[in-house]
C-alpha cells in the first residue's frame, strides 16, 4: 500500500489511491467506508469497484481536481458524509501519492470537530507525511468560510 497517515487514530485514516490489495488489506483491517478524492475522470480507480464493494466497502466519491481548492459545497459534503457515519465506523480518505486533498479535508475534520482554523492546520500539517504545500491562499479561504459556519461533528 502506498503512503497513509492518521487524520485521526483508529477512525478516519489518509491515504494515497489504494489497490483491489490495499482495499482488501484495509477492510480486514476493520475499514469499510471509503471517500475518493479523485477526480475519476482523469485519475481512473486503480481498484475495482465493483469487488470493493461486493468485498464490504462502502465508496463515496468527492471528485476534486488535482492542484485545485475543493469548494465549500465540496467541503459541507464531505462533512455531512463523515459526520452521518457511526462513530466506530473507520473511514479511508484517499487521493493520489501527494497529500494535499487529503489534509484540506483533514482541517476541515478537525475544524468540525470544534478545533480553530489556526490549530486545525497545525494538527494536519505536523502529521507524518503531509507535504506543507497543501496549504494556499485560496484553501485558507475556503476554511475560514467553513470555520465561519460553525458546523460542527460528533464522531
Amino acid at each position: 500500500m502506498t503512503p497513509k497517515w492518521w487524520i485521526d487514530e483508529s477512525n478516519l485514516l489518509a491515504s494515497s489511491h489504494p489497490s483491489d490489495e490495499g482495499l482488501a488489506r484495509l477492510h480486514a483491517e476493520g475499514f469499510s467506508l471509503a471517500v475518493s478524492l479523485l477526480d475519476e475522470n482523469k485519475q481512473p480507480p486503480r481498484y475495482d469497484k465493483k469487488v470493493a464493494t461486493t468485498a464490504g466497502w462502502a465508496i463515496y466519491s468527492i471528485p476534486i481536481v488535482e492542484g485545485a481548492t475543493p469548494s465549500l459545497v465540496q467541503v459541507c459534503e464531505f462533512t455531512a458524509l463523515i459526520g452521518a457515519v457511526p462513530k466506530a465506523t473507520r473511514t479511508l480518505v484517499f487521493c493520489d501519492n501527494r497529500s494535499g486533498r487529503q489534509a484540506f479535508m483533514g482541517a476541515v475534520y478537525w475544524i468540525a470537530k470544534g478545533l480553530t482554523l489556526a490549530a486545525a492546520t497545525a494538527r494536519v500539517s505536523s502529521s507524518a507525511g503531509v507535504d506543507p504545500g497543501w496549504k494556499t491562499e485560496a484553501g485558507d479561504e475556503v476554511l475560514r468560510k467553513f470555520e465561519q459556519l460553525g458546523w460542527r461533528i460528533h464522531t
